[in-house]
């Protein structure tokens, strides 16, 4: 496995969680060093949605909440940026042509949203496409997709392996500024179309980033 795409929830972007953080920082660094090649997206978390909430209230419109919402984004970027600055491309890329252009570098791509209506989701399946990813790492902050909302069902199941299709079924989520869930539809198309191989795994666990990143993909759920 040598080229990663790995979607980084915004939601470990927090004093309780970023230890987290430092730790696929560092398992990152080794893959690096192992002779991966990673681009890595970061959503925008609780700062994003604090912002957002802000510009509600204040009577301002989607796009211009989805445009702060991609800010933030970019600011988490810049921070796991700073902690890999030894292997990171900067500046931190704003559209997809200075993806390509970092990436052509051979350095750490990182980075937040692109534009509004589009989730960072969707930003980490474009570029897996683009790259022909060997693999669409989705860290997120459950263990992965379950047949029903394990925060309501204490009988969830835990499914590890799923299709596009079932994918779909089991997906209810609010497509929203600051409230893109676990794959939205665009992401999904995206997925679909190329036929990308993802995995979705828990971020709060980054153990399991390691396993997955030497090759095993039984961790989480994974979309194939």
């Amino acid at each position: 496995m040598r080229k990663v795409v790995l979607k980084l929830t915004g939601k470990v972007f927090n004093k309780a969680d970023f230890s987290s953080v430092i730790k696929i920082a560092k398992y990152v660094e080794e893959f690096i060093n192992k002779g991966g090649r990673i681009a890595i997206v970061t959503g925008g978390g609780s700062l994003a949605r604090e912002y957002i909430e802000l510009a509600s209230d204040a009577g301002v419109n989607k796009s211009w909440q989805d445009v702060i919402g991609i800010i933030a984004s970019r600011m988490n970027a810049l921070l796991l940026g700073s902690i890999l600055s030894k292997y990171t491309y900067f500046p931190i890329p704003s559209s997809i042509e200075e993806f390509l252009q970092g990436w052509s570098t051979g350095k750490v791509v990182v980075m937040g949203g692109l534009q509004p209506g589009q989730s960072t989701n969707a930003v980490s399946a474009a570029l897996a496409e683009l790259i022909q990813a060997d693999l669409l790492i989705n860290a997120t902050v459950v263990d992965g997709v379950y047949d029903k909302d394990p925060r309501i069902h204490k009988d969830a199941k835990l499914l590890k392996k799923v299709n596009v299709s079932e994918l779909r079924k089991y997906l209810n989520q609010a497509y929203m500024p600051g409230k893109y869930e676990l794959i939205d539809p665009v992401a999904l198309g995206i997925i679909e179309r190329s036929g990308l191989k993802v995995i979705i795994l828990n971020a709060t666990k980054p153990e399991n980033l390691v396993k997955v990143l030497e090759g095993d993909l039984t961790v989480g759920t994974l979309i194939n």
